[in-house]
This record gives C-alpha cells, sequence and structure tokens, in this order.
C-alpha cells in the first residue's frame, strides 16, 4: 500500500523518466494529461499510453495501489492540491507579457482585494486594542506570513508599543503560556490552518491574552481568534508568478499601523521624530529617506 503521504507525481516523473518502456509510456501518458487520467477507463488509458488494459492494472499495483480505482483518487487528491504546478498553464499576456507588468498588476489587485474585504470597524477595534496593550506579539509561520508579523513588531516599536514577533511554533506556544490580560496577540496564516500558530492562539486566550488574526475566514485560526481581520487572495494560474500575498498582508499590516498611530497621535510622532533625527546624523538626504531605512 503506498505510504499517506506519498507523492504521486514525483514518482510517474521518475517513472517516465528512467523505468522500462512500457512503464514509462504509463507515466508520460498520465503526467500529459492527469485529468483524463483521473476520469479514463481503463481501456481508454491503455489506449492513450499504447499498452493493455493489463499492463495499467500491473503498474498501479507497481505504486503500491490495489488497483485503477485506488491510484485514480490519489492522483485526483494530488490534482486538487497543485494541479496548476504538474503542467503549467501558458504564462498570461499582461501589457505585453512583461514580468514588471505581472507583478505591478498582481500586487495591485492583492491589495485591491483585501482592502474591500477589511471592515473599518474591525481595524478601528483592532487598533484600540494593541494600543491598550502592555505587551503585542506578532505570530507568523511560513513565508508571507512570518514576513508580516516581523514587519509589524518593526511598526509598532517606533510608535512606543512593546511588540515582538515570532516565526518559530514552538517559541510562539512558549511566549503565549506567559501571556495575561494586559496581553495581545496578532496572528498571521493565509490558510488559518497552521497547528502550532492556532494552539499559540488558544493558549494565549485562555490566560487572558487577546487575539487578533489576519486569516482566512471559516478557518481554524478564525475560530481561534476573538478578531478576524478578514485575508483572501486569488493566487491565479501562473505558477512562475510569487505569490502577491505578501503584498496584501503588508498593505494590512500598514493600515493596522497607521491607525494606531493616529489613536496614540503626538507621543507617536515624537517617538518618529527621535528616530529620524538619529538617522539625520549619519546620513546624507536624511528629510527625503524613509524613516527607519
Amino acid at each position: 500500500m503506498a505510504p499517506p503521504h506519498f507523492d504521486i507525481v514525483a514518482r510517474l516523473r521518475e517513472i517516465a523518466e528512467t523505468g522500462k518502456n512500457s512503464d514509462s509510456q504509463v507515466a508520460a501518458a498520465i503526467l500529459s494529461d492527469a485529468e483524463f487520467a483521473t476520469h479514463a477507463s481503463i481501456d481508454k488509458l491503455a489506449q492513450r499510453a499504447g499498452v493493455s488494459e493489463p499492463t495499467i492494472t500491473r503498474f498501479c499495483r507497481m505504486l503500491g495501489f490495489e488497483g485503477t480505482r485506488e491510484f485514480k483518487v490519489k492522483l485526483a487528491q494530488s490534482l486538487a492540491i497543485a494541479g496548476r504546478f504538474i503542467i503549467p498553464s501558458p504564462v498570461e499576456d499582461v501589457t505585453g507579457n512583461s514580468v514588471p507588468s505581472i507583478i505591478a498588476k498582481s500586487a495591485a489587485d492583492a491589495i485591491q482585494m483585501v482592502t474591500k474585504l477589511i471592515n473599518r470597524d474591525d481595524l478601528d477595534r483592532a487598533a484600540e486594542i494593541v494600543v491598550g496593550a502592555r505587551m503585542v506579539r506578532a505570530y507568523g509561520s511560513g513565508g508571507a506570513s512570518s514576513m508580516a508579523a516581523t514587519e509589524l513588531e518593526n511598526r509598532l516599536f517606533r510608535l512606543g508599543i512593546h511588540a515582538s514577533s515570532h516565526i518559530d511554533g514552538e517559541m510562539q506556544q512558549m511566549t503565549a503560556a506567559i501571556s495575561s490580560k494586559d496581553t495581545v496577540i496578532v496572528a498571521y496564516s493565509l490558510s488559518g490552518e497552521v497547528k502550532p500558530l492556532i494552539e499559540a492562539v488558544t493558549i494565549a486566550g485562555r490566560y487572558g491574552a487577546k487575539t487578533i488574526a489576519f486569516t482566512a475566514p471559516g478557518s481554524s485560526l478564525a475560530s481561534a481568534a476573538q478578531l478576524i481581520l478578514p485575508f483572501h487572495i486569488d493566487e491565479g494560474k501562473n505558477v512562475y508568478r510569487p505569490s502577491p500575498a505578501r503584498y496584501a498582508l503588508l498593505a494590512l499590516t500598514d493600515m493596522l499601523a497607521m491607525t494606531i498611530a493616529e489613536k496614540i497621535g503626538a507621543p507617536a510622532v515624537e517617538r518618529m521624530r527621535r528616530i529620524k533625527n538619529l538617522q539625520g546624523l549619519h546620513k546624507t538626504d536624511a528629510p527625503n529617506l524613509p524613516l527607519g531605512d
């Protein structure tokens, strides 16, 4: 029996490249149209591969499946999760198919999407919660979410808010365990299904912390957190383009940071002035540079 985490596509590619003739033919035929292979009858699949029907059955058993039905189920699951990466679609045409244009458009679209989703009252409430905190801990895992958590710490300390970011699941849970009613957790997760992160938010909540999450509506993290700022991005079909999710998360982080800064008012401006003054001692053209860069 094939193991539960068996990567069927990787194995098919290996066989297509190095397997014996009939096995290589079957693997290549399946990879050329995986969607067809999940639905085709055994005789149609054999015809497509140019082999006999018993060869198809033997091939499936060689991979560790009881028969073609179990093989098709596993292939269908792989297609549902990562189908666009099996045979990439043609690159979309955006302003002459220019890479800078594609990146610019995807970033703008992502920011527009989360701007439409954000609820101004919830954003305002999140800012009030953060302003009233003794300690803010930003949690994120993976790529865009961990970057956003780190950036939130960067945004908050210059406003005079005690903040730290943690991208390791064990550290998230340990810091969550020392939370109190004066602690605020801001968690980032695109899927909302990262188990250590969800557990950390749950733990912090048990100790009285207020918990805010930028995440997918209806996700496990959304259920664990007290205040949800919804997040959803259409990843599109261009597998060569980096995910635009990080632009959207940074935009949401900036929305929260700006709302917080406005609530703090003059004391926040004074702290930023100090930082800018320090920078001016070491950099040329300091007045025209971003704060902290």
